[in-house]
């Protein structure tokens, strides 16, 4: 169970070597498609298991939306992430 799923929508070469979580701003599904939304996406990812029969494994998952104005986001991103929305804007600018 130290390996994370690899979420790659495809066929696996090591479905058990993947990432713990995943980030990302939501985009396009399609080249000149419309945005799925203008937002920023973190995600975890369960840990990857071979489980014998009787065994369980449980992953907690909580989706959290937040919406509001700049001023209070960025106290959220400083609280939760330790980083400004400006800082962020600009990581993604490289």
């Amino acid at each position: 169970m130290t390996d994370y799923v690899n979420s790659q929508w495809k066929l696996q070469d090591h479905r058990y070597a993947g990432d713990v979580s995943n980030s990302y701003n939501d985009g396009p599904p399609a080249p000149g498609a419309k945005p799925l939304g203008p937002f920023y996406e973190m995600e975890s990812s369960s840990p990857a298991a071979i489980l014998r029969p009787g065994q369980s494994l449980t992953h907690i998952h909580r989706t959290i939306h937040l919406t509001g104005a700049e001023k209070e986001l960025d106290a959220v991103a400083h609280e939760t992430l330790g980083v400004s929305l400006t800082e962020i804007a600009e990581a993604f600018k490289k």
